[in-house]
């Protein structure tokens, strides 16, 4: 058998390096299955549906990027697959309740204060 979740984490690596958003549909067409055979299959192996997996982890690497970087938010925008810079504020506002320019802010006085703490650098694989 497959090893989906492993599968999704490749497609969800291509996705960012190309700068493009990650799909349902474009996964299950990689796969050679329908999409909802593919997001029950991930659900019922997982407990989580797919969709929101991909959205997850989409927003994990934004998140990433913002602490790690000092890109733009604009170009993390591009990096991450939202597009623009204001589809990207508007769902990282719905699902943080803060702004990306204020997480950012606040993730490098809390990592400044941990940095000489830290046992070991952090990974940059997306974070599961």
């Amino acid at each position: 058998m497959l090893d989906l979740r492993a599968i999704v984490d490749d497609y969800l690596q291509r996705c960012f390096a190309a700068e493009e958003r990650p799909r349902v549909t474009e996964l299950a067409v990689l796969l050679d299955v329908s999409r909802e055979h593919v997001s029950r299959q991930f659900a019922a192996i997982y407990g989580n549906s797919l969709s929101g997996y991909l959205k997850q982890a989409q927003l994990a690497y934004a998140k990433q990027l913002l602490v790690a970087s000092s890109l733009s938010t604009c170009r993390i925008a591009y990096m991450a697959g939202y597009g623009t810079r204001r589809n990207f504020h508007r769902v990282f506002r719905v699902s943080t309740g803060t702004s990306p320019d204020v997480f950012r802010r606040s993730r490098n006085v809390s990592s400044q204060n941990d940095e000489a703490s830290a046992p070991y650098p952090q990974s940059s694989r997306v974070p599961q």
